[in-house]
């Protein structure tokens, strides 16, 4: 049964940390006011001092906190401080990606329920109602949704002009010969592998005819660090965590990639400016 409090429900929806994006708060907040809620939005990259600032200016019943930076514990305790400095004790809710380690660690400085970015929003809107009528969100499960998993360190690559000489310059400097050379169809890119001691690999990039990427990138930086490559086992099951969690992608799906692995990639603002690319081995 639906907890319902005889007076209008307040909830502060905060987005704190230094991700830009508040896709998943705005959701949040969208359906708390469907539910007939009032709802103050602190809007991107809130501190913790406004956030407990505004929970006691605007007298809240829960505070909502979307954080998908990694900076929950942190976050979170240092909000259970100011909240206490200025006597304000008002149940909070933290939905992101969280690590199932961490909840533990969350519940003991007083988080009240933990989200993941796929959890029903019908759940979200009863736990609200729940901890505003002062009873505790007893639900069996949290739904928190595992942060994809994303393995080693594959390669590290380079963009480069004139593939054949920078084939020519890294195996005289790695003392290593090319152990691959490929043209990528699907990605219009000449790619090179030096496969190194470890299992990483360096990987030369060169666009092809109609690669407008990759031939703005030599024409700003010239020769340069193009993106890191990590493993996934499953790169579509991290692609639609991702993708929940309102982290900017530039494919939605895998596509063929060198040496017949699947890749994919993320927006650069997914990593402060650092291109990211997910790779799954072919079977």
């Amino acid at each position: 049964m639906t907890v319902r409090p005889s007076r209008r429900i307040r909830v502060l929806v905060a987005k704190p940390g230094l991700d830009g994006h508040d896709r998943g708060a705005r959701v949040i907040a969208s359906a708390l006011r469907d539910a007939g809620m009032e709802v103050v939005y602190t809007g991107l990259r809130a501190t913790v001092p406004s956030i407990a600032a505004s929970a006691e200016q605007e007298s809240v019943d829960v505070i909502g906190l979307s954080i998908l930076s990694g900076a929950h514990l942190s976050i979170c305790e240092r909000l259970f401080a100011e909240l206490k400095s200025r006597g304000v004790a008002v149940p909070i809710v933290v939905g992101g990606v969280i690590p199932a380690a961490d909840i533990a660690l969350l519940s003991a400085f007083g988080v009240a329920a933990v989200f993941g970015p796929e959890a029903p929003l019908g759940d979200v809107v009863r736990c609200v109602e729940t901890l505003a009528a002062g009873k505790p969100w007893t639900a069996p499960s949290l739904h928190v949704a595992q942060a994809p998993r994303f393995g080693a360190l594959d390669h590290v690559a380079i963009c480069v002009r004139d593939m054949d000489a920078a084939c020519g310059m890294y195996e005289r400097l790695l003392k290593n010969p090319v152990a691959h050379r490929e043209y990528v169809d699907a990605q219009k890119t000449h790619a090179a592998f030096f496969d190194l001691p470890g299992g990483v690999a360096l990987e030369l990039v060169s666009p092809g005819e109609g690669n407008v990427g990759l031939e703005r990138f030599l024409e700003k930086r010239g020769d340069a660090l193009h993106h890191l490559c990590f493993r996934a086992d499953a790169i579509g099951d991290a692609l639609s965590s991702l993708r929940a969690s309102g982290v900017p992608l530039i494919d939605n799906a895998a596509r063929p990639g060198a040496r017949g692995h699947c890749v994919a990639f993320l927006h650069p603002k997914a990593a402060g400016g650092v291109l990211i690319e997910l790779l799954e081995h072919k079977s």
